[in-house]
């Protein structure tokens, strides 16, 4: 694009989308620290200084891919959250929602995770808040369920951030013991029965 002629808003964000692929795949290859911002610029089939119009650092690219993806999986379950279920339904599709969405990006998701710790607190800070942010909304759900009756007088703070670590054997654990849909079946009806004889 000749200088002078400004892109839509649309083309925008294209170009973002490509400079995020490009980034995620360096990154995945070559590691967070390893990669360059002329390497990425590279690969997006941009120049460099086209490039620090969209983002100032690496540190800046993949904190935006984490945050972007964290508000799409939290739209999704609140869309869930604000329908006519039981509060244990909603929980369960939740959950089944997000085992999807780890699936669907299981090579990205485990691999960047591991280069998210190369990034400044600041960084890993912001990207921490959004999941506070998902994971209060867990324990809302929780909560109301306390108040209702479904669930017993539980620590939901507590029963919300082991959400995420039931999901994750789901999805990555080296011992499964059926499909990760399976798993979730089972995960499920100990998280909600216990194992209380």
């Amino acid at each position: 694009m000749p200088k002078g002629i400004a892109l839509t808003e649309e083309a925008q964000q294209q170009r973002r989308k490509e400079i995020f692929s490009a980034s995620v795949h360096l990154f995945i290859e070559k590691g967070f620290t390893e990669t360059t911002m002329r390497e990425i610029a590279t690969a997006a089939g941009i120049g460099k200084s086209t490039l620090y119009d969209y983002y100032q650092s690496k540190d800046e690219i993949l904190t935006s891919y984490y945050e972007n993806e964290l508000r799409r999986i939290t739209e999704r379950a609140q869309k869930i959250s604000q329908k006519d279920l039981s509060n244990i339904e909603k929980l369960s599709e939740i959950m089944y929602m997000h085992l999807e969405y780890l699936m669907e990006n299981k090579d990205y998701f485990w691999k960047l995770s591991i280069e998210s710790q190369r990034l400044s607190a600041e960084s890993q800070e912001k990207i921490q808040k959004k999941r506070h942010f998902y994971q209060d909304m867990l324990q809302t759900i929780i909560e109301e369920g306390i108040r209702s009756g479904e669930f017993g007088s539980i620590n939901a703070t507590l029963a919300a951030r082991s959400i995420f670590t039931l999901l994750s054997i789901a999805a990555f654990t080296s011992r499964p013991t059926g499909t990760p849909q399976e798993m979730l079946n089972d995960i499920l009806a100990i998280f909600f029965e216990g194992i209380r004889a």
